[in-house]
Protein backbone atom coordinates (compact mmCIF):
# COMPACT_ATOMS: atom_id res chain seq x y z
CA UNK A 1 0.00 0.00 0.00
CA UNK A 2 2.70 2.38 0.46
CA UNK A 3 4.19 1.66 -2.74
CA UNK A 4 1.52 2.72 -4.24
CA UNK A 5 1.29 6.05 -2.50
CA UNK A 6 5.16 6.42 -3.59
CA UNK A 7 6.58 9.26 -5.70
CA UNK A 8 7.65 6.62 -7.89
CA UNK A 9 4.11 4.95 -8.78
CA UNK A 10 2.37 8.31 -9.13
CA UNK A 11 5.24 9.28 -11.99
CA UNK A 12 4.29 6.22 -13.33
CA UNK A 13 0.77 6.15 -13.31
CA UNK A 14 0.75 10.17 -14.98
CA UNK A 15 3.38 9.29 -18.18
CA UNK A 16 1.63 6.29 -18.32
CA UNK A 17 -1.33 7.47 -18.94
CA UNK A 18 -0.26 11.07 -20.75
CA UNK A 19 1.36 8.01 -23.14
CA UNK A 20 -1.34 6.33 -23.72
CA UNK A 21 -3.76 9.18 -23.99
CA UNK A 22 -1.08 11.09 -26.51
CA UNK A 23 -0.55 8.10 -28.39
CA UNK A 24 -5.04 7.17 -28.49
CA UNK A 25 -5.57 10.68 -29.62
CA UNK A 26 -2.57 10.39 -32.45
CA UNK A 27 -3.79 7.21 -33.74
CA UNK A 28 -6.87 7.87 -34.47
CA UNK A 29 -6.12 10.87 -36.01
CA UNK A 30 -3.39 9.31 -38.27
CA UNK A 31 -6.29 6.52 -38.76
CA UNK A 32 -8.52 8.91 -40.10
CA UNK A 33 -6.23 11.08 -42.17
CA UNK A 34 -4.60 7.69 -43.54
CA UNK A 35 -7.88 6.00 -44.07
CA UNK A 36 -8.94 8.93 -46.43
CA UNK A 37 -6.09 9.54 -48.05
CA UNK A 38 -5.90 5.84 -49.17
CA UNK A 39 -9.99 6.03 -49.99
CA UNK A 40 -9.06 9.55 -52.37
CA UNK A 41 -6.19 7.57 -54.18
CA UNK A 42 -8.25 4.66 -54.74
CA UNK A 43 -11.23 7.07 -55.77
CA UNK A 44 -9.00 8.69 -58.28
CA UNK A 45 -7.68 5.13 -59.49
CA UNK A 46 -11.27 3.86 -60.03
CA UNK A 47 -12.32 7.85 -61.82
CA UNK A 48 -9.86 7.37 -64.08
CA UNK A 49 -10.44 4.23 -64.81
CA UNK A 50 -13.94 4.59 -65.83
CA UNK A 51 -13.22 7.30 -68.01
CA UNK A 52 -10.76 5.25 -69.99
CA UNK A 53 -13.32 2.44 -70.09
CA UNK A 54 -16.40 4.46 -70.76
CA UNK A 55 -14.93 6.06 -73.63
CA UNK A 56 -13.17 2.85 -75.04
CA UNK A 57 -14.83 -0.89 -74.41
CA UNK A 58 -18.38 1.06 -73.32
CA UNK A 59 -19.20 2.88 -76.51
CA UNK A 60 -17.84 0.64 -78.53
CA UNK A 61 -19.99 -1.83 -77.43
CA UNK A 62 -23.13 0.15 -77.45
CA UNK A 63 -21.68 1.42 -81.31
CA UNK A 64 -22.10 -2.20 -82.44
CA UNK A 65 -18.02 -2.40 -82.83
CA UNK A 66 -17.41 -4.90 -79.89
CA UNK A 67 -19.36 -7.88 -79.11
CA UNK A 68 -20.86 -8.87 -76.01
CA UNK A 69 -18.63 -11.76 -75.26
CA UNK A 70 -15.66 -9.53 -76.22
CA UNK A 71 -16.87 -6.95 -73.55
CA UNK A 72 -17.57 -9.45 -71.01
CA UNK A 73 -13.92 -10.58 -71.22
CA UNK A 74 -12.41 -7.51 -71.15
CA UNK A 75 -14.33 -6.21 -68.29
CA UNK A 76 -13.23 -9.56 -66.14
CA UNK A 77 -9.88 -8.82 -66.98
CA UNK A 78 -10.42 -5.73 -65.60
CA UNK A 79 -12.20 -6.34 -62.88
CA UNK A 80 -9.28 -8.81 -61.43
CA UNK A 81 -7.04 -5.83 -62.72
CA UNK A 82 -8.51 -3.31 -60.41
CA UNK A 83 -10.48 -5.60 -58.03
CA UNK A 84 -13.65 -3.80 -58.56
CA UNK A 85 -16.93 -5.16 -60.13
CA UNK A 86 -18.20 -3.36 -63.21
CA UNK A 87 -21.63 -2.52 -64.28
CA UNK A 88 -23.60 -1.12 -67.06
CA UNK A 89 -26.82 0.32 -66.35
CA UNK A 90 -28.99 1.92 -69.17
CA UNK A 91 -31.55 5.13 -68.74
CA UNK A 92 -34.36 2.95 -66.68
CA UNK A 93 -31.38 1.91 -64.22
CA UNK A 94 -31.14 -1.39 -65.34
CA UNK A 95 -28.38 -3.46 -65.51
CA UNK A 96 -27.47 -4.55 -68.75
CA UNK A 97 -24.19 -6.07 -67.91
CA UNK A 98 -22.46 -7.19 -64.98
CA UNK A 99 -18.77 -8.45 -64.14
CA UNK A 100 -19.74 -9.68 -60.98
CA UNK A 101 -23.33 -11.20 -60.37
CA UNK A 102 -22.51 -11.32 -56.35
CA UNK A 103 -22.29 -7.60 -56.44
CA UNK A 104 -26.30 -6.14 -55.62
CA UNK A 105 -27.53 -2.24 -55.24
CA UNK A 106 -30.54 -1.71 -53.94
CA UNK A 107 -32.78 0.13 -56.23
CA UNK A 108 -33.17 3.16 -54.64
CA UNK A 109 -29.48 3.87 -54.08
CA UNK A 110 -28.86 2.56 -57.80
CA UNK A 111 -31.92 5.13 -59.22
CA UNK A 112 -29.83 8.13 -57.11
CA UNK A 113 -26.63 6.86 -58.96
CA UNK A 114 -28.41 6.68 -62.29
CA UNK A 115 -30.08 10.21 -61.98
CA UNK A 116 -26.76 11.61 -61.52
CA UNK A 117 -24.19 9.73 -64.18
CA UNK A 118 -27.50 10.88 -66.68
CA UNK A 119 -27.35 14.33 -65.86
CA UNK A 120 -23.99 14.20 -66.98
CA UNK A 121 -21.87 14.24 -63.16
CA UNK A 122 -19.80 11.39 -62.07
CA UNK A 123 -21.39 9.84 -59.25
CA UNK A 124 -18.48 8.79 -55.79
CA UNK A 125 -20.93 7.27 -52.68
CA UNK A 126 -20.17 5.10 -50.29
CA UNK A 127 -22.32 2.16 -49.72
CA UNK A 128 -23.60 -0.80 -47.19
CA UNK A 129 -24.05 -3.52 -49.49
CA UNK A 130 -25.04 -7.13 -48.11
CA UNK A 131 -27.99 -8.83 -46.91
CA UNK A 132 -26.96 -10.22 -43.73
CA UNK A 133 -23.60 -8.41 -43.17
CA UNK A 134 -23.41 -5.21 -44.19
CA UNK A 135 -19.63 -4.08 -45.84
CA UNK A 136 -18.68 -0.88 -47.16
CA UNK A 137 -18.32 -0.24 -51.04
CA UNK A 138 -17.18 2.65 -52.98
CA UNK A 139 -19.36 3.33 -56.32
CA UNK A 140 -18.08 5.12 -59.21
CA UNK A 141 -20.94 6.09 -62.18
CA UNK A 142 -19.25 7.64 -65.05
CA UNK A 143 -21.58 8.87 -68.45
CA UNK A 144 -20.96 7.02 -71.03
CA UNK A 145 -21.55 10.03 -73.92
CA UNK A 146 -22.10 9.54 -77.36
CA UNK A 147 -23.33 12.87 -79.46
CA UNK A 148 -23.40 14.67 -76.17
CA UNK A 149 -26.12 12.68 -74.97
CA UNK A 150 -25.31 10.56 -72.11
CA UNK A 151 -26.27 6.83 -73.47
CA UNK A 152 -25.31 3.97 -70.61
CA UNK A 153 -24.42 4.74 -67.39
CA UNK A 154 -20.62 2.77 -66.10
CA UNK A 155 -20.05 1.56 -62.77
CA UNK A 156 -17.52 0.63 -60.93
CA UNK A 157 -17.77 -0.47 -57.64
CA UNK A 158 -14.85 -1.98 -55.02
CA UNK A 159 -15.04 -3.25 -51.47
CA UNK A 160 -12.77 -0.88 -48.87
CA UNK A 161 -12.20 -3.93 -46.88
CA UNK A 162 -8.45 -3.45 -48.42
CA UNK A 163 -8.34 -0.29 -46.98
CA UNK A 164 -9.31 -1.22 -43.67
CA UNK A 165 -6.84 -4.13 -43.57
CA UNK A 166 -3.97 -1.67 -44.46
CA UNK A 167 -5.21 0.52 -42.19
CA UNK A 168 -5.17 -2.50 -39.08
CA UNK A 169 -1.92 -3.01 -39.90
CA UNK A 170 -1.19 0.77 -38.99
CA UNK A 171 -3.26 0.85 -35.72
CA UNK A 172 -1.13 -2.56 -34.53
CA UNK A 173 2.33 -0.88 -35.42
CA UNK A 174 0.90 1.97 -33.64
CA UNK A 175 -0.25 0.37 -30.10
CA UNK A 176 3.11 -1.90 -30.38
CA UNK A 177 5.06 1.32 -30.78
CA UNK A 178 2.96 2.60 -27.82
CA UNK A 179 3.74 -0.02 -25.15
CA UNK A 180 7.58 -0.33 -26.26
CA UNK A 181 7.32 3.72 -25.36
CA UNK A 182 5.92 3.35 -21.93
CA UNK A 183 8.33 0.89 -21.45
CA UNK A 184 11.20 2.66 -22.10
CA UNK A 185 9.28 5.89 -20.34
CA UNK A 186 8.92 3.47 -16.91
CA UNK A 187 12.53 2.54 -17.48
CA UNK A 188 13.56 6.40 -17.07
CA UNK A 189 10.85 7.53 -14.96
CA UNK A 190 12.24 4.67 -12.57
CA UNK A 191 16.01 6.19 -13.08
CA UNK A 192 14.58 9.81 -12.57
CA UNK A 193 12.51 9.24 -9.68
CA UNK A 194 15.38 7.41 -7.81
CA UNK A 195 17.56 10.35 -8.63
CA UNK A 196 15.13 12.70 -6.95
CA UNK A 197 13.88 9.89 -4.54
CA UNK A 198 17.22 9.37 -2.92
CA UNK A 199 17.98 12.39 -1.56
CA UNK A 200 14.45 13.10 -0.31
CA UNK A 201 14.68 9.72 1.95
CA UNK A 202 18.06 10.89 3.24
CA UNK A 203 16.66 14.56 3.82
CA UNK A 204 14.06 12.99 5.82
CA UNK A 205 16.49 10.79 7.84
CA UNK A 206 18.49 13.26 8.55
CA UNK A 207 15.61 15.90 9.92
CA UNK A 208 14.43 13.23 11.85
CA UNK A 209 18.23 12.99 13.52
CA UNK A 210 17.99 16.31 13.70
CA UNK A 211 14.76 16.57 15.64
CA UNK A 212 16.43 14.39 18.35
CA UNK A 213 19.19 16.88 18.79
CA UNK A 214 21.92 15.19 16.51
CA UNK A 215 22.95 18.36 14.24
CA UNK A 216 25.97 17.03 12.54
CA UNK A 217 23.93 15.66 10.25
CA UNK A 218 25.39 16.47 5.84
CA UNK A 219 23.92 15.37 3.06
CA UNK A 220 25.90 15.45 -0.15
CA UNK A 221 25.42 17.26 -2.80
CA UNK A 222 24.54 15.18 -6.14
CA UNK A 223 27.69 15.44 -8.59
CA UNK A 224 27.08 18.09 -11.77
CA UNK A 225 23.94 18.48 -10.17
CA UNK A 226 22.00 22.22 -10.20
CA UNK A 227 18.61 21.63 -9.85
CA UNK A 228 16.11 22.48 -7.31
CA UNK A 229 16.78 19.31 -5.53
CA UNK A 230 20.57 20.11 -5.19
CA UNK A 231 19.41 23.47 -3.77
CA UNK A 232 17.43 22.09 -1.72
CA UNK A 233 19.96 19.73 -0.53
CA UNK A 234 22.21 22.89 -0.10
CA UNK A 235 19.35 25.23 2.20
CA UNK A 236 19.23 22.16 4.39
CA UNK A 237 23.33 21.85 5.13
CA UNK A 238 22.84 25.73 5.64
CA UNK A 239 20.14 25.18 8.10
CA UNK A 240 21.95 22.48 9.74
CA UNK A 241 25.13 24.47 10.19
CA UNK A 242 22.77 27.40 11.76
CA UNK A 243 20.86 25.22 13.89
CA UNK A 244 24.15 23.62 14.99
CA UNK A 245 26.31 27.09 15.79
CA UNK A 246 22.88 28.23 17.52
CA UNK A 247 23.02 24.79 19.57
CA UNK A 248 26.76 25.78 20.66
CA UNK A 249 26.23 29.24 21.07
CA UNK A 250 23.16 28.46 23.47
CA UNK A 251 24.92 25.98 25.66
CA UNK A 252 28.29 28.16 25.47
CA UNK A 253 25.67 31.21 27.06
CA UNK A 254 24.81 28.83 29.49
CA UNK A 255 27.82 28.14 30.57
CA UNK A 256 29.33 31.90 30.25
CA UNK A 257 25.94 33.45 31.72
CA UNK A 258 25.91 30.83 34.75
CA UNK A 259 29.89 31.20 35.28
CA UNK A 260 29.05 34.75 35.07
CA UNK A 261 26.24 34.97 37.50
CA UNK A 262 27.98 32.31 40.24
CA UNK A 263 31.61 34.00 40.31
CA UNK A 264 30.00 38.20 41.57
CA UNK A 265 27.20 36.22 43.43
CA UNK A 266 29.71 34.06 45.38
CA UNK A 267 31.76 37.14 45.50
CA UNK A 268 29.34 38.92 47.00
CA UNK A 269 28.42 36.26 49.34
CA UNK A 270 31.08 35.82 51.01
CA UNK A 271 31.14 39.87 51.69
CA UNK A 272 27.84 39.60 52.90
CA UNK A 273 28.45 36.89 55.41
CA UNK A 274 32.01 38.59 56.11
CA UNK A 275 30.22 41.40 57.32
CA UNK A 276 27.17 39.69 59.27
CA UNK A 277 29.63 37.20 61.14
CA UNK A 278 31.69 39.82 61.81
CA UNK A 279 35.01 38.25 60.40
CA UNK A 280 35.04 41.55 58.07
CA UNK A 281 35.90 44.29 60.78
CA UNK A 282 34.07 47.41 60.60
CA UNK A 283 36.91 49.77 60.05
CA UNK A 284 36.66 47.83 55.88
CA UNK A 285 33.40 47.22 55.84
CA UNK A 286 33.07 50.08 53.62
CA UNK A 287 35.47 48.66 50.92
CA UNK A 288 33.56 45.45 50.67
CA UNK A 289 30.67 46.44 50.21
CA UNK A 290 31.43 49.03 47.33
CA UNK A 291 32.58 45.61 45.98
CA UNK A 292 29.74 44.25 46.43
CA UNK A 293 27.77 47.70 44.89
CA UNK A 294 30.43 47.11 41.56
CA UNK A 295 29.61 43.13 41.47
CA UNK A 296 25.66 44.01 41.41
CA UNK A 297 26.27 46.78 38.78
CA UNK A 298 27.93 44.12 36.28
CA UNK A 299 25.13 41.65 37.15
CA UNK A 300 22.33 44.11 36.24
CA UNK A 301 24.15 45.41 32.73
CA UNK A 302 24.13 41.78 31.94
CA UNK A 303 20.93 41.96 32.70
CA UNK A 304 19.98 45.05 30.85
CA UNK A 305 21.63 43.93 27.73
CA UNK A 306 19.55 40.51 27.76
CA UNK A 307 15.96 42.27 27.70
CA UNK A 308 17.33 45.02 25.20
CA UNK A 309 18.67 42.29 23.03
CA UNK A 310 14.68 40.64 23.76
CA UNK A 311 12.88 43.72 22.88
CA UNK A 312 14.84 44.14 19.83
CA UNK A 313 14.72 41.37 17.73
CA UNK A 314 11.20 41.23 18.76
CA UNK A 315 10.62 44.72 17.23
CA UNK A 316 9.26 46.19 20.60
CA UNK A 317 11.06 49.17 20.19
CA UNK A 318 9.98 52.19 18.61
CA UNK A 319 12.43 54.15 16.62
CA UNK A 320 12.09 58.05 17.70
CA UNK A 321 13.37 59.53 14.64
CA UNK A 322 15.35 62.62 14.77
CA UNK A 323 17.82 64.75 13.15
CA UNK A 324 21.38 64.79 14.42
CA UNK A 325 25.24 65.18 14.16
CA UNK A 326 26.62 62.31 14.38
CA UNK A 327 29.54 63.80 15.23
CA UNK A 328 28.32 64.92 18.14
CA UNK A 329 27.63 61.51 19.06
CA UNK A 330 30.69 60.01 18.21
CA UNK A 331 32.63 62.24 20.69
CA UNK A 332 30.05 62.06 23.32
CA UNK A 333 31.00 58.07 23.06
CA UNK A 334 34.74 58.77 23.34
CA UNK A 335 34.19 60.72 25.99
CA UNK A 336 32.95 58.16 28.18
CA UNK A 337 36.20 55.94 27.20
CA UNK A 338 38.68 58.53 27.60
CA UNK A 339 39.57 56.64 30.88
CA UNK A 340 40.00 53.68 29.58
CA UNK A 341 41.54 55.12 25.66
CA UNK A 342 44.42 56.52 28.15
CA UNK A 343 45.12 53.79 30.16
CA UNK A 344 45.84 51.29 26.98
CA UNK A 345 47.56 54.27 25.23
CA UNK A 346 45.36 54.18 22.15
CA UNK A 347 46.41 56.68 19.75
CA UNK A 348 41.91 57.73 18.38
CA UNK A 349 42.05 59.53 14.82
CA UNK A 350 38.65 61.26 14.94
CA UNK A 351 37.80 62.67 10.66
CA UNK A 352 33.94 62.61 10.75
CA UNK A 353 32.45 65.95 9.33
CA UNK A 354 31.09 68.15 11.74
CA UNK A 355 28.47 69.46 10.21
CA UNK A 356 27.24 65.76 8.79
CA UNK A 357 23.32 65.51 10.40
CA UNK A 358 21.89 61.95 10.02
CA UNK A 359 17.86 61.07 10.41
CA UNK A 360 18.10 58.47 12.81
CA UNK A 361 17.25 57.19 16.46
CA UNK A 362 19.97 59.54 18.42
CA UNK A 363 19.89 56.91 21.78
CA UNK A 364 19.91 53.85 19.88
CA UNK A 365 23.11 55.08 17.23
CA UNK A 366 24.62 56.00 20.55
CA UNK A 367 24.36 52.57 21.25
CA UNK A 368 25.79 51.64 18.22
CA UNK A 369 28.79 53.75 18.28
CA UNK A 370 29.43 52.54 22.28
CA UNK A 371 29.47 48.87 21.70
CA UNK A 372 31.72 49.54 18.49
CA UNK A 373 34.31 51.93 20.37
CA UNK A 374 34.10 49.48 23.24
CA UNK A 375 35.01 46.26 21.28
CA UNK A 376 37.69 48.27 19.38
CA UNK A 377 39.12 49.44 22.63
CA UNK A 378 38.73 46.45 24.53
CA UNK A 379 40.27 43.78 21.66
CA UNK A 380 42.82 47.00 20.56
CA UNK A 381 46.65 46.26 21.68
CA UNK A 382 48.22 48.66 24.01
CA UNK A 383 49.36 51.99 22.49
CA UNK A 384 47.63 51.22 19.30
CA UNK A 385 45.24 53.37 17.25
CA UNK A 386 41.47 53.48 16.50
CA UNK A 387 40.31 55.72 13.39
CA UNK A 388 37.03 56.73 13.44
CA UNK A 389 35.48 58.28 9.75
CA UNK A 390 32.79 59.39 7.70
CA UNK A 391 31.72 59.28 3.90
CA UNK A 392 28.63 60.26 1.80
CA UNK A 393 27.76 57.69 -0.96
CA UNK A 394 25.28 58.28 -3.27
CA UNK A 395 22.37 60.36 -0.68
CA UNK A 396 23.68 57.90 1.99
CA UNK A 397 26.02 58.24 5.56
CA UNK A 398 29.18 55.76 5.74
CA UNK A 399 30.29 55.74 9.34
CA UNK A 400 33.47 53.69 10.08
CA UNK A 401 35.75 52.64 13.42
CA UNK A 402 38.58 50.65 12.69
CA UNK A 403 41.12 49.35 15.14
CA UNK A 404 44.36 47.73 14.78
CA UNK A 405 43.60 45.09 17.45
CA UNK A 406 43.67 41.11 17.29
CA UNK A 407 41.41 41.03 14.45
CA UNK A 408 39.10 38.02 14.11
CA UNK A 409 39.78 34.91 11.74
CA UNK A 410 37.73 35.48 8.36
CA UNK A 411 36.13 31.53 9.12
CA UNK A 412 34.16 33.82 12.37
CA UNK A 413 33.70 37.24 10.51
CA UNK A 414 30.07 35.57 9.47
CA UNK A 415 29.37 34.57 13.51
CA UNK A 416 30.36 37.55 15.16
CA UNK A 417 26.44 38.63 14.77
CA UNK A 418 24.75 36.04 15.85
CA UNK A 419 23.89 35.96 20.01
CA UNK A 420 26.57 35.31 22.24
CA UNK A 421 29.26 34.13 20.53
CA UNK A 422 32.46 35.43 21.23
CA UNK A 423 35.70 35.48 19.49
CA UNK A 424 37.32 35.12 22.50
CA UNK A 425 36.39 32.41 24.27
CA UNK A 426 37.99 34.15 27.69
CA UNK A 427 34.57 34.19 30.09
CA UNK A 428 35.12 36.90 32.36
CA UNK A 429 32.52 39.80 32.41
CA UNK A 430 35.28 42.84 31.09
CA UNK A 431 35.07 41.28 27.94
CA UNK A 432 31.22 40.70 27.96
CA UNK A 433 29.13 37.37 26.85
CA UNK A 434 28.56 38.03 23.31
CA UNK A 435 25.73 40.21 22.86
CA UNK A 436 26.97 43.73 21.85
CA UNK A 437 26.93 42.90 18.12
CA UNK A 438 24.28 41.21 18.19
CA UNK A 439 22.57 44.43 19.54
CA UNK A 440 24.60 47.02 16.77
CA UNK A 441 23.15 44.58 14.37
CA UNK A 442 19.67 44.54 15.64
CA UNK A 443 19.92 48.28 15.88
CA UNK A 444 21.29 48.83 12.23
CA UNK A 445 18.40 46.31 10.79
CA UNK A 446 15.29 48.18 12.80
CA UNK A 447 16.72 51.61 11.07
CA UNK A 448 16.85 49.90 7.34
CA UNK A 449 20.51 50.24 7.16
CA UNK A 450 23.22 47.95 6.41
CA UNK A 451 26.46 47.05 8.89
CA UNK A 452 29.30 44.97 8.00
CA UNK A 453 33.09 44.27 9.25
CA UNK A 454 36.44 44.17 7.33
CA UNK A 455 39.23 42.37 9.49
CA UNK A 456 42.66 40.69 9.22
CA UNK A 457 44.03 38.15 11.64
CA UNK A 458 46.84 40.22 13.22
CA UNK A 459 46.10 44.04 12.10
CA UNK A 460 42.78 45.02 13.10
CA UNK A 461 39.00 44.92 12.21
CA UNK A 462 36.85 47.63 10.47
CA UNK A 463 33.25 48.19 10.94
CA UNK A 464 31.16 50.38 8.85
CA UNK A 465 27.25 51.24 9.40
CA UNK A 466 25.12 52.93 6.83
CA UNK A 467 22.34 55.93 7.46
CA UNK A 468 20.07 57.96 6.38
CA UNK A 469 20.81 62.32 5.49
CA UNK A 470 18.55 64.24 6.77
Amino acid sequence: MKKLKSIYFKFVVIYTVIIAVGFLIFGTVLNNLTENYFITQKQTQLVREAEKIATGLALWYITGFLEQDRLRFEIRFLRDYLNASILLINKNANVILNSDEKVYIDDLSLQKIRDKVFGGEIAVKKLLIGDMIKREYLVIGYPVVINNHVVSGLLLITSTDEIRQTLKIYNRIIWLITLFEVLVVLIITYALTQRIITPIKKLAQASRRIAEGDFSQKIPIPNNSDDEISELISSFNYMTEKLENLEMMRKSFISNVSHELRSPLTSIRGFVEGILDKTIPDDKKDFYLTLVKEEVIKLNNLINQLLELSRLEWGKINLNLSEFKIYSVIVEELIKFEKRIEEKEIDVTLQVDEELIVKADKDLISRVVHNLLDNAIKYNKVGGKIYIYSEVVNGKAYITIQDTGMGIPEKLQKLIWERFYKVDESRSLENGVGLGLSIVKEIIKLHKQNIWVESEEGVGSKFTFTLDLK
